[in-house]
């Protein structure tokens, strides 16, 4: 950066000159502060500052190892440096380098069109020509469908197995502060409760020094103006919002995160909500006869009778017609709409396109548009239903075309974002008293952890004795909140300014929004305003050359000019007319004119001179008026077709913009309890350690005192008894001496006696209890564990021989131990694994792994509950996670006769698995995987509504090959509308007993309560090909919205696959495959099968190589609140 001359602005050149010293000493936050403040710099003084703003997001990818945080940080750069024109060439490395990470077709072909700009003036550029020529053979490679997605190496090891190796145990100084604090008395834990301000105060400027102290004023001046902690904050202008829509309104308007188009563009336009209600609507999307309905309609018109009786825009009075052909296409036309409709990408341009092909199929039956306007036929989708084969082929040609998803890596902006955002959410309220002198702590960390976020941070001001004074103190989880690490940036602490919390991030994904809005205007806005130029010209000449034959007919002896030379001459008029105000437009007339004379089937678009485009319009004058006519409807055609599309890619770029400004208004969220609570925790800490150790004090000098006490009475005693004890010492000589032989025989004796019985009445801790065991005694001290281990072999040994129970060593013995070797089931392991992959299964686990209880009178709750504590506890190592798998394995055998198949067994683990200690808190299966539905009917004949009783069920059970042949059928479809399809078959009778007409309805699925974990169970027919799992596996999705699956729900309610169990080649060979460190990784019974497939086309292709058909589906819910 030392090349770029020196900033006219000496100001500006002071800091950006700091600026630069910062990022050198790699303070790149600080650095990105002051770039801010260079912001009033204009000219070619803007150049060197975004230089280095991008560079800083470069080098910040380069050093990261998070994948997401990666492309963040390279997606802001591209904005920076495609916004200096001279810079263009870093943006092409940086498009190059997140294409490479997403293995995206849509930045391989922005880095192309990138480099290609460039490359012709700057030919000496080298690396320019290595992104063209990489981009040009990965964009071959997409479309000769040869592209392979590159699979990396397993360095990691089981999870499931292998327990975490930063593994904390609770220390000695929680625990005894936990035993202070159960011996403390009620009032005086209610008063911990309650904070001093001036205390903390003084604490914090003991700390932080008036830096610290200035801090906690503003944060206190804040609250107590606002009345409450979260507020939003524009880390740009350090401007504060509170509320989430007026900091996206600012950032729209100020910060250009909104897309603000230019007057001469016409903007793309959604259908409208009644639309969108027709086409979603379960209305009769069957064939029509047309000619019967002309009929019908020229019969209406001819006797002023009124329109068709329509409801919700379809009627039933239009004839219908039998043709099985027609109503497949419909229904996928349908599909493809209601899927346009739920991605909100469905434009008001394919509408209007669709209507232009109904009205000239009515054009050819000799009925007008006026005529169908007034039957009401227009404004409905219900018209689609009088097109032909061909024209419903052609209606779905275009559709198939429309793409529902754009790979630009918005979710891993998403997923970056969460890992900034969820640290700083804060679960416990924080208030103050009426003097606003004291805090006041949550009252329910006196009894136990708190499970939901306090999203709003709302302040009250109570009265502190009123308040706590039906607090339950029984508990003890506030030690455990304060001595926990808080969470959040550590790059960020108090007393750092708000501005710069999270700035990197935010600058980054800021720039992510400004270059969705950049493709918008630039690529995809100025495509659609030369379409539209274009097709303006094309419907001027062709107004042209309808004027010369009505001119010729009008007077038959004037000379007819051909079609080619009436645009030729106006051309030649256009340029004689030219000034600088429509130059452009001109040559824009120009080249279109250029396009039809030479017959061209796709325009090229392209700008060239006035000049040359006269020269070849001269050149073609003799062309005939056919092929001019011809060429004219063609590319209007092919114009016709190109808005639409156009139209579906800005609103894709729409729902990304909006997907990626909702993350940054996450990220602008700033909670002042998040803030301050480090500090605020380290001031308490000390404030109960110091009150131990006053206790300690205390209890130590009371001791002394009594000794003293007791001294002094022994003292005083002992001159009296002195004689006595002198007597009574020669008396014990002496029997020692008549006694000795016995009295060593008789201790020997009592020593064995005392070995047996301390042994007998100590019972052996289970497997399960080890965990406990390990945690509450102390560690052995390097000299002491070779005597420990020899005091536990012996302890053993005389274990072996005691009735009813069991040598801990044996518990834990691998299976290549003596005898016979545990049992095995590989669906049962591999069912298991799966649930062990489930994220919030286990953090739920975890979170109450106190509350597990010992149904040690049956066997298959306790098998279960033993494996499930073991795997919390990360004592899963392979001998005991044998034994426990054949413990578990041998119990189902009792209850049921033993199956191979992943989905019963699934079923058996669910019903069986154990319940909590505490009866209030809910059991697991319900908490996780139950699922509340409800099943409505509306009975389209005599409008009955029955009401049935909700159902509960732990997923959807669906066959494979109703799931294959949709996906075949329609194509471009989600795996969540293939599943609602295939529910849409089923059907309820409108109850004759309960004064019903007994006509079949679809039936309306309602869900009113939405599991962490959703599951889904593919059934298979067992004798599939391979291309037959492939395609079914082709069906299945990542990531599906239950929105769409269920009624009741927010809308983009999203879950992810995590793990799945499918079965292999042989029936009984059972595999996992679990969503791992950002990639797939596949698990069978062999310790060393263990293989990384990749990305989830790797996974695709896995299966249909190994036959492997996914049976269980495990989906995780995306945003789910611990309880």
């Amino acid at each position: 950066m030392d090349h770029f001359p020196p900033l006219a602005d000496a100001k500006g050149e002071k800091l950006f000159k700091l600026a630069k010293d910062l990022y050198a000493q790699g303070h790149h936050i600080k650095a990105l502060e002051v770039i801010l403040d260079l912001s009033f710099v204009k000219g070619n003084d803007k150049n060197p500052v975004a230089y280095l703003h991008g560079t800083i997001f470069r080098d910040l990818a380069e050093k990261t190892e998070d994948p997401n945080l990666k492309f963040t940080y390279l997606l802001g750069s591209v904005e920076i440096f495609t916004a200096c024109r001279p810079f263009s060439g870093v943006a092409a490395l940086s498009l190059i380098n997140l294409a490479q990470q997403l293995e995206s077709k849509f930045y391989y072909k922005k880095a192309l069109d990138q480099a290609n700009q460039i490359v012709g003036a700057v030919s000496k550029l080298e690396y320019l020509k290595h992104v063209i020529e990489t981009a040009e053979s990965k964009l071959a490679q997409f479309k000769n469908g040869t592209y392979l997605v590159e699979e990396g190496s397993d360095d990691s090891e089981d999870d499931m197995i292998e327990p975490e190796e930063n593994q904390e145990t609770e220390s000695y100084f929680v625990r005894g502060l936990k035993w202070y604090w159960s011996g403390l008395n009620v009032d005086k834990r209610r008063n911990f409760m309650k904070v001093s301000i001036a205390d903390f105060a003084s604490y914090v400027q003991r700390l932080y020094g008036e830096e610290g102290r200035d801090a906690l004023e503003k944060v206190l001046g804040s609250v107590r103006k606002h009345k409450r902690w979260r507020f939003w904050v524009c880390r740009s202008c350090s401007k504060e919002f509170s509320s989430a829509e007026e900091c996206k309104n600012h950032l729209e308007q100020e910060h250009g995160a909104g897309f603000h188009a230019h007057v001469a563009m016409a903007l793309a336009q959604r259908i409208s909500e009644s639309w969108r209600c027709m086409i979603t609507s379960d209305g009769g999307w069957e064939p029509l006869d047309t000619v019967a309905a002309v009929d019908m309609i020229k019969t209406r018109l001819l006797q002023d009778m009124k329109a068709f009786v329509y409801e919700n825009r379809w009627s039933k009075d239009l004839p219908l017609a039998a043709d099985e052909e027609r109503s497949k296409l419909l229904q996928e036309i349908r599909s493809l709409l209601v899927t346009f409709c739920g991605s909100n990408i469905l434009s008001c341009s394919v509408i209007d396109w669709v209507k232009d092909l109904v009205a000239s199929h009515f054009e050819k039956l000799q009925l007008s548009k006026h005529s169908l306007a007034e039957c009401g036929l227009v404004d409905t989708p219900q018209s689609i239903c009088f097109l032909e084969r061909s024209e419903l082929n052609q209606f779905l040609d275009l559709l198939k075309r429309i793409k529902c998803e754009r790979d630009d890596g918005t979710e891993l902006v998403c997923r970056a974002v969460d890992t900034f955002y969820n640290p700083t959410r804060v679960k416990e309220k924080i208030d103050f008293d009426m003097n606003f002198s004291s805090l006041l702590l949550d009252k329910r960390l006196l009894q136990c952890k708190i499970g939901q976020f306090d999203e709003e941070g709302a302040i009250s001001f109570l009265n502190p004795n009123a308040h706590y004074a039906k607090a339950n103190a029984g508990g003890d989880d506030i030690i455990f909140w304060l001595t926990e690490k808080s969470s959040g940036d550590e790059k960020f602490q108090f007393p750092r300014p708000v501005r710069a919390h999270n700035l990197d991030v935010w600058l980054a994904v800021l720039g992510a929004v400004q270059f969705a809005c950049r493709t918008m205007g630039t690529q995809y806005y100025a495509k659609k305003f030369r379409v539209e130029h274009f097709t303006q010209v094309l419907v001027d000449a062709k107004n042209l050359c309808i004027g010369e034959d009505e001119r010729t007919r009008n007077t038959p002896d004037g000379q007819r000019k051909t079609y080619a030379s009436l645009l030729c001459d106006e051309c030649e008029k256009k340029h004689l007319m030219i000034d600088t105000s429509n130059s452009v437009s001109t040559r824009l007339y120009c080249s279109a004119v250029v396009e039809v004379l030479k017959g061209e089937l796709h325009p090229k678009f392209g700008l060239p001179e006035l000049e040359d485009c006269l020269n070849v319009i001269r050149d073609h004058r003799d062309v005939s008026d056919a092929v001019v006519l011809n060429s004219i409807n063609n590319l209007k055609s092919v114009m016709t077709n190109k808005v639409p599309l156009i139209d579906s890619k800005i609103f894709l770029t729409e729902n990304s913009r909006i997907n990626l400004l909702n993350d940054l208004v996450r990220l602008s969220v700033f909670d002042y309890r998040s803030y301050i609570l480090p500090p605020l925790k380290e001031f308490l800490l000390e404030g109960i350690v110091d009150m131990e150790r006053k206790a300690k004090v205390a209890a130590a000098q009371a001791d002394c005192l009594l000794d003293e006490e007791e001294m002094k009475s022994q003292s005083k005693k002992k001159k009296d008894k002195s004689r006595k004890d002198e007597l009574a010492a020669a008396q014990a000589l002496k029997l020692l001496s008549e006694n000795k032989q016995d009295k060593e025989k008789g201790s020997g004796s009592k020593k064995k006696r005392r070995r047996n019985k301390k042994r007998t009445s100590t019972s052996m801790p289970g497997i399960l209890d080890q965990n406990v065991e390990r945690v509450t005694s102390p560690s052995p001290k390097p000299g002491e564990e070779d005597s420990m281990e020899h005091d536990q072999e012996e302890a053993a040994k005389d274990m072996q021989n005691m009735p009813g129970e069991e040598s801990p060593s044996k518990l834990l013995e691998p299976a290549h131990a003596e005898g016979p070797p545990p049992k095995y089931n590989s669906a049962l392991a591999m069912t298991l694994k799966a649930l062990c992959y489930n994220k919030i299964l286990k953090e739920y686990l975890v979170q109450n792994r106190n509350q597990f209880y010992d149904h040690r009178e049956e066997r298959v709750p306790c098998a279960i509950g033993n494996f499930f504590t073991a795997f919390v506890s990360k004592q899963l190592k392979e001998g005991l996670y044998s034994c426990l798998l054949s413990d578990l394995l041998a119990s189902i055998e009792e209850v049921y006769s033993m199956t191979s198949h992943a989905a019963e067994l699934l079923v058996s683990i669910l019903e069986f698995w154990p319940c909590w200690e505490c009866p209030e808190i809910e059991s697991l299966v319900t908490h996780i995987l139950t699922l509340e539905e409800y099943e409505r009917m509306s009975c389209s004949r005599c409008r009955q509504k029955p009401n049935y009783p909700g159902q509960s069920s732990n997923g959807i059970v669906m066959a494979a090959d109703a799931i294959r042949d949709l996906k075949c059928a329609f194509g471009n479809i989600k795996f969540e509308d293939i599943l609602k399809m295939i529910r849409m078959e089923e059907k309820m009778l409108c109850d004759l007993k309960t004064g019903g007409c007994g006509k079949a309805n679809f039936v309306h699925h309602i869900i009113s309560r939405c599991p962490p974990i959703f599951t889904v169970v593919l059934e298979w027919e067992k004798h599939e090909t391979e291309k037959e799992i492939s395609e079914t596996t082709k069906a299945l999705d990542w990531e599906i919205d239950m929105s769409r699956l269920y009624e009741g729900l927010e809308p983009n309610t999203k879950y992810r696959l995590v793990s799945m169990v499918g079965c292999g080649e042989e029936e009984e060979e059972y595999i996992c495959l679990a969503y791992k460190k950002n990639r797939w990784v596949s698990f069978s019974h062999e310790a060393s099968a263990k293989e990384v497939v990749g990305n989830w086309k790797s996974v695709v292709r896995f299966c249909g190589e190994r036959k492997v058909r996914p049976e269980i589906l495990f989906y995780e819910a995306l945003q789910w609140s611990k309880k």
